[in-house]
């Protein structure tokens, strides 16, 4: 089960590809729960993070239940 402070991470990644400055302890679980997806440089720093098919239908699903026109 996801945290909220998970949750509020899923919602904003959704918006658009962001990129870092330091992974936290939301982006951490959000990658162990395969939703999220993170990109390094080939000097092995931190890129962008992408959301998987998993936490794109995650955030799809938690957004329309939000707006009331679906359910989880």
């Amino acid at each position: 089960m996801l945290t909220h402070h998970e949750v509020a991470t899923l919602l904003r990644l959704s918006d658009a590809e962001r990129r870092l400055q330091e992974l936290d302890a939301e982006v951490l679980a959000l990658s162990r729960y395969e939703l999220v997806e993170i990109a390094w440089h080939d000097d092995g720093d931190i890129s962008t993070l992408k959301l998987t098919g998993r936490g794109r239908e995650l955030a799809r699903r938690l957004s329309q239940a939000s707006d009331g026109s679906g359910l989880l």
